[in-house]
């Protein structure tokens, strides 16, 4: 295989890890990024324990970064009503993406991977024995196989057809801003904080600590977002961390010039993460893969770029690649994500649903145990959903027939 080189298109956790799996794997590999490292990346930067457990060598790639551990999550309804949930150890680790992204680079490159900075991709062409990316400085890279990592935005989705748009109802618009802890810092920095219904809104808020910054943001779909938002995205973003400051749960202010708005694909992945012609498979955001109900995207794009780049690996590199990688990704983590657009919808579409939820973990122990256990890694997904459906067989019965009727409308 060292005759032949992959290239890897856009070097964030998906492509990153792609590009690290593969060189570890003896395959000659570039990743190329439009950008220049270390740079960043809009993001909450919130990342469960879990990803430790299924990436061991990630404590040895992050060790000489900020990384702070929490380990008390508290979640929020609509009616303000709150479950608090602790762990003995760490369930989430909070980092800032213009450090994680670049240790992760580093990683790639110490496996192996060359790295091409600020190749912005303007042209893609597929044919019967390769991918060809043309830059906007007119750079030319061709290879047998390109693993699209670049973006909700893919360019390459789009210039080969696969995703011309995302649909409005699958997109998420997280207005957020990453503020040193010298201008606004949380009341508790040992807690994350989710809200979701937040004072009526059909999303979610969240504050996010950091070892010197704190994350605030707020989201909701694109499609309610323009039928019942009126105003700028900062606007937003203002009011919500004046009323969090009349609240009590921060101190300081807002500064606009780290608020960083940006998108994320909440509908589930692509159909089809890989073009019809087998040479090029869709990782991260790219490929849709971020939870649903979470907004997390760092695991599952980790998981994205590693299983897409073990399939390019095992198949020879041929075109075959692609069924691979989506029969991979959908033995890993396609039940999980399928059932997070579900739970998105089943609760989103009612408020009194989700305070049930709130209330209900307020009154159970093992349901609180549950949550925090998933996030750190200590059960599967499998495991939880089984207790979870198990415990209440009247949401298994609604989200089925959700699932039903998903499928029935294509």
């Amino acid at each position: 295989m060292g005759s032949l080189e992959i290239i890897v298109a856009g070097a964030g956790p998906a492509g990153a890890v792609a590009a690290r799996t593969l060189a570890a794997a003896g395959v000659r590999v570039t990743l190329i990024d439009k950008a220049e490292f270390p740079r960043n990346k809009p993001c909450g930067g919130g990342v469960s324990v879990r990803a430790l457990r299924r990436f061991p060598w990630l404590t040895d790639a992050i060790a000489g970064i900020d990384v702070h551990h929490v380990s008390t999550l508290q979640l929020q309804g609509p009616d303000a009503a709150v479950m608090e949930m602790a762990s003995p150890d760490p369930s989430i680790i909070l980092i800032r993406r213009v450090e994680f992204d670049h240790a992760l680079v580093r990683a790639a490159q110490a496996a192996g991977a060359t790295l091409c900075e600020r190749f912005e991709t303007t042209h893609v062409g597929v044919d019967d024995t390769g991918v060809t990316l043309r830059a906007r400085d007119g750079r030319q890279l061709r290879a047998p196989i390109v693993i699209a990592a670049d973006g909700v935005h893919s360019v390459i989705a789009k210039r080969t057809g696969v995703n011309a748009a995302w649909p409005k109802r699958a997109i998420a618009i997280d207005m957020m801003e990453e503020t040193p802890v010298e201008t606004l810092r949380p009341t508790r920095p040992d807690v994350l904080w989710v809200s979701y219904g937040y004072r009526g809104l059909d999303g979610y808020a969240y504050i996010f600590p950091k070892a010197h910054h704190v994350n605030v943001g707020i989201g909701c779909l694109l499609s309610h977002y323009e039928r019942s938002v009126d105003g700028h995205p900062y606007a937003m973003q203002s009011q919500f961390v004046s009323d969090l400051l009349v609240d009590g749960a921060l101190h300081g202010t807002s500064d606009r010039r780290h608020f960083t708005p940006f998108l994320i694909p909440v509908g589930g992945p692509l159909p089809r993460t890989h073009h019809p012609s087998g040479r090029v498979l869709f990782a991260g955001d790219a490929g849709g893969f971020v939870n649903a109900f979470t907004a997390e995207g760092i695991y599952y794009a980790m998981i994205s770029g590693e299983l897409a780049a073990g399939a390019v690996a095992a198949s020879q590199l041929s075109p075959s690649a692609g069924r691979a990688f989506d029969r991979s990704w959908r033995s890993e983590i396609g039940a999980e994500l399928r059932d997070a657009v579900l739970i998105q919808r089943f609760l989103f579409a009612d408020h009194t649903r989700m305070n049930r939820v709130v209330r209900a973990g307020r009154a159970l122990p093992w349901l609180r145990e549950l949550i925090v256990d998933y996030a750190a890694g200590r059960i599967s997904y499998s495991q939880a959903r089984r207790r979870v459906l198990a415990a209440s067989p009247k949401t298994a019965a609604k989200l089925a027939w959700l699932m039903v009727r998903r499928q029935l409308a294509g």
